[in-house]
């Protein structure tokens, strides 16, 4: 019935809004395994870019619910023929960059106008922000799209703030964003 319940969310992606489905219970009712069954059928179905992470509670890094989405992000993205991705990227693709570095070794952001640029002692954050979801919003236009967070309760106010901004009008990529929770805490 879950499994189900989580592929109908990401149907209704199809509406052309961003969808969130929370999996949360005390530790130990299956929370984990039933996400990572729903990540084993997307990907064996195929057709829909599946971007996974997980936060751990002695792990300090900013964004950390997003550090291991955007390293998948960047397999993804090398996988994809040049063209592609250069169809993909934001006009601010650099200022992404800085927030996470691991995006440039993407050959098509390497190339990118700006990329590599100095950087500006302005805060990158409202600019790599709009990139990211302009950037996962061009994704979701041509594949379904689903992030997977696991463990969020250990994560940080800076994951706190992509995730607001990135399900926030205007311009919300229609994903579908599972976060996957202690609800004991």
């Amino acid at each position: 019935r879950e499994l189900g319940a989580l592929g109908g969310a990401l149907a209704d992606t199809r509406r052309g809004v961003p969808v969130v489905v929370t999996v949360h219970g005390p530790p130990g009712t299956g929370k984990t395994l039933l996400l990572d069954r729903f990540i084993e059928q997307l990907r064996s179905e195929g057709s829909t870019v599946v971007l996974t992470g997980r936060c751990y509670q002695r792990e300090s890094l900013p964004y950390k619910a997003f550090d291991a989405v955007i390293d998948g992000l960047s397999r993804y993205l090398r996988r994809l023929p040049d063209a592609e991705v250069e169809a993909l990227l934001p006009r601010n693709v650099g200022e992404l960059v800085r927030l996470f570095p691991v995006l440039e070794r993407v050959e098509a952001v390497q190339r990118a106008p700006h990329c590599g640029a100095e950087a500006s002692d302005d805060d990158p954050r409202p600019r790599a922000f709009a990139a990211i979801k302009e950037l996962f919003g061009r994704i979701a236009d041509r594949h379904p799209l689903a992030i997977v967070v696991d463990d969020l309760h250990w994560g940080d106010h800076d994951s706190a703030d992509l995730l607001i901004e990135l399900l926030q009008a205007p311009d919300a990529p229609a994903l579908l964003f599972v976060a996957g929770f202690r609800s004991d805490l």
